[in-house]
Formats: C-alpha cells, sequence, structure tokens
C-alpha cells in the first residue's frame, strides 16, 4: 500500500495536513493498533508518557496513571512496589502507578522533604520507632509516643516543613529505658514494650491505658519483645527468652491480660539483641550476640519452646546479630555486627544470599517492603544502605545529617517516607514531591 501527503502551504508556513491510503480512507496516529503504538511510546521514553496521555481518550487509556503498562514498569522498581499485603499495612497514601514512577526517581536523586519529628534530650537511650498507616510509634528514655502521620500532599509546597508534630499519645509507667517495642493495632489494639529493668508492659494503643505489666521478668535489660496473637516473647540481656502465653479467653482479641496462663524459659546462654516471630506465628528467631562460642542466630518453635536449630554453625567470636526479620514463613533476614546483611531460607535452614556493607560498618536495623527492596540502618554516620535482592552488591547509600556521625538506630519506610531515628532526633523524609534539588540533611551516593 502506498501513501500520499497533503501538503498545504499558507503565509509561508508549512502544515501537514493528513495522510491517506489509496482509497481516500484518512489514516491518523490514533487509529493505528495498538502494538504498534507501544512501540513507539517505548521510543519516546516514559519521561513524555504523561503528556501523551493527555493527546486523547485511546492514548490516556493506553497511558493513564493505573495503566497496565505503568503498572508492569512500577512493579520492578524499588520502594515503590505495593504488592506485598504486610507492606500495604504501613502505607499511608495509595499512588498510581505512575505517581510511583515519579516517587521512585525522587528516591535515587535523594529529592525530599524533611520532617523534623522528635527531639531525643535522653543520653545513652536506644531509640525505637514502628511504622503505621496513620501513626509513627516512638520510643526514647521511658516514654513511647504516638505520632500523627500527615498526608504528603501536605508538603509538597516548595519549602522546608517548619515545626514537629505534636504526639497524640503518651506511653509511660516504666522507670527505665524502653527497648525494642511491638504494635499490633490490626483488630488487637496494643503495644508491647519491655525496658531495662526488666519488666514488660502492655498498652492499648487507641487509649494508651496500661493493661499488663510483669515487673523484673528478667534480671536485667529487655532488648527486644514481639506478639503474635496471645503469645509475648521477650528476650533479655540475661540470657533467657522468655514466651508468655494468655488463656484463649483472655486473648489479645478480648483486650483483656488478667490471667496470665505460662511463662516458659529458654536459655541461651548469651546475650540476646534481638528477635522476630513469623507471620504465621509458627517460628521466632533470636539474635545474640555471638560470643562464648554460641550461634549468633538460633530458630525456636513457638508453640512448644523446642529449639529447631542454630543458623550459623561457622562464626568468628563477637559476630553478632543485632536485628533479625522475617520476609515470610520461609524467609528471614539477618544483619551481622561483622557488615554482612544474610538471606536464610527456612526450609533448607540455609544461607541463601550475603550481602556486604562496602564500609564495613555493623547493622543495626533492617526494613523491608516484604519484596524486593532492604534499607539497612548502619552504626556510624547515619548511614542508610539500599540493597536490591536481585542484585549481589549494594545499590545506594544514603546519609542522614551525616554532620553528626550518628549511628542509625532504627529506621523504617513505606513508599513515599523514609524514618530515621538517630541518637539525637528522629527524622521523617517525603519523597512524593515538592523541592526539585537534593536536600543537605539527606547526602545520597549511587554504588557503582
Amino acid at each position: 500500500m502506498s501513501y500520499s501527503s497533503k501538503l498545504d502551504v499558507d503565509n509561508g508556513s508549512l502544515l501537514k495536513d493528513s495522510l491517506e491510503d489509496n482509497e481516500g480512507n484518512i489514516l491518523m496516529l490514533t487509529n493505528l493498533p495498538t502494538d504498534i503504538l507501544l512501540h513507539i511510546f517505548a521510543i519516546c521514553g516514559q519521561d513524555w508518557w504523561p503528556a501523551i496521555a493527555q493527546v486523547c481518550h485511546r492514548f490516556y487509556a493506553i497511558l493513564g496513571p493505573d495503566s497496565f503498562l505503568w503498572e508492569q514498569i512500577a512493579k520492578q522498581l524499588l520502594f515503590v512496589n505495593q504488592s506485598s499485603s504486610i507492606f500495604q499495612l504501613k502505607i499511608h497514601t495509595y499512588l498510581s502507578a505512575q505517581l510511583r514512577f515519579r516517587v521512585h526517581k525522587h528516591w535515587e536523586r535523594g529529592v525530599c522533604l524533611v520532617k523534623p519529628i522528635a527531639s531525643i534530650r535522653e543520653k545513652h537511650v536506644l531509640p525505637w520507632l514502628v511504622l503505621n498507616s496513620d501513626v509513627l510509634w516512638v520510643g526514647t528514655g521511658n516514654h513511647i509516643r504516638a505520632y500523627p502521620r500527615v498526608p504528603a500532599a501536605a508538603f509538597h509546597h516548595n519549602k522546608s516543613f517548619s515545626g514537629r508534630v505534636k504526639p497524640k499519645l503518651n506511653l509511660s509507667g516504666s522507670r527505665g529505658d524502653m527497648g525494642r517495642f511491638v504494635v499490633k493495632d490490626d483488630g488487637e489494639d496494643v503495644v508491647v514494650a519491655g525496658d531495662t529493668n526488666g519488666s514488660v508492659f502492655v498498652w492499648k494503643a487507641s487509649t494508651g491505658r496500661l493493661q499488663f505489666k510483669e515487673t523484673n521478668c528478667h534480671s536485667s535489660d529487655v532488648a527486644s519483645v514481639k506478639l503474635f496473637k496471645n503469645v509475648i516473647v521477650s528476650g533479655g540481656r540475661d540470657k533467657f527468652a522468655k514466651v508468655f502465653r494468655f488463656d484463649n479467653s483472655n486473648s489479645v482479641l478480648n483486650h483483656s491480660w488478667k490471667n496470665q496462663c505460662a511463662i516458659e524459659e529458654i536459655y541461651l546462654d548469651d546475650r540476646i539483641l534481638s528477635l522476630d516471630i513469623d507471620p504465621s506465628g509458627t517460628l521466632f528467631c533470636t539474635g545474640t550476640a555471638g560470643h562464648g562460642g554460641v550461634p549468633p542466630s538460633h530458630l525456636f518453635d513457638l508453640a512448644t519452646g523446642a529449639l529447631i536449630c542454630p543458623l550459623r554453625d561457622n562464626f568468628r567470636d563477637g559476630e553478632g546479630v543485632y536485628d533479625v526479620h522475617f520476609e515470610s514463613p520461609n524467609e528471614l533476614l539477618t544483619g551481622d555486627f561483622n557488615s554482612a546483611l544474610r538471606l536464610w531460607d527456612l526450609r533448607t535452614q540455609s544461607n541463601v544470599s550475603v550481602w556486604d556493607d562496602p564500609h564495613d560498618s555493623a547493622i543495626n536495623c533492617i526494613a523491608t517492603d516484604n519484596n524486593m527492596t532492604i534499607l539497612t540502618g548502619t552504626a556510624a554516620h547515619g548511614g542508610v544502605r539500599l540493597w536490591d535482592k536481585r542484585q549481589t552488591r549494594c545499590v545506594q547509600l544514603y546519609f542522614v545529617k551525616p554532620e553528626l556521625r550518628s549511628p542509625v538506630y532504627c529506621l523504617d519506610f513505606d513508599s513515599s517516607e523514609l524514618y530515621v531515628a538517630l541518637d539525637s532526633s528522629v527524622l521523617g523524609f517525603d519523597f512524593s514531591g515538592g523541592i526539585r534539588k537534593p536536600i543537605k540533611d539527606l547526602v545520597v551516593y549511587p554504588c557503582n
């Protein structure tokens, strides 16, 4: 088939009127088959797709914000993949696939707005934070405070966020400093924490009312606690892991903690630094200091408290595990003092991937999207590392307020926001929009 082009000249300007085939039918770009249009759009590049989508209804159907094409691209990106149901519990604002692509570019370049959350005036405390869809929980000293999350759209102005968010709840009751705590507000409505006096506390998350207190259940600091339904697991520096089992009739679902059923003790002969329970409530894992020939990670059956296996046999003295995180019932992440991030397959009880920190910094904490994205907080210079499960090396380096040279004690994120706990403050970073250039409070370096 041959085509002829009709060209008109009017006042010296050359105008292209239309294209016709031999039968006189007018051919237009909008009438081309979809597969040909997809090839054309691919040549144009994704940066032009929002403008092309505004040409006509058909182009909008192909390139609209939640179109299939954008969804396929967004699924492959770090940070903004929202497919995990666990990760969705942390997302404050749903992002269209097109907006996720733009936010991903902001994460890459470090383009964000800073949101000061809280100042830490106490000395020698280890802050901790838990991120939910509508509340950020921050533990410092002997208090746990709930800060309401503000929609990201409120920060889309070309100026920094001024002032601090006021907490809506303040949980107290301890005379010691709080350790790592856990929040369950999806139908369970509880906050569980331990302190440096060896006590364990349970509050109602919606009201802040103290529901349960077990004093001196550990002879030293309670480093970490976890909760699954009516079972609380605590790990202390006294080398004991303790399992609190409550009657089903007085479980979390009924918000009653009056009748405690039993306390089981598990002795590990080494200080417990971290622990986690898998999403199905079948297993729990402990991370210890790695001294005295004791393996730094152990896997236990939650129902019986029986040891299933140690996860490492060959290790040097002092290679402790500062954080453990279950990705799924079959996948476990551990962060080591010797700067290694490890992925374990619990079906074979084997270490399937190891990522080494490029600056040999100890890993203090782990946060993931339960998909491909992993963030780790390190022990020096406010260092945050971005890892991709599909790659063998670190993807990107972030440094939060590098002039302070503070460790990153805890971090968490959703698709558009990052929250970091340093030794003097808790900061939020909003990547959804606003300014168009990087900021000095967050320095970004790609890993080549």
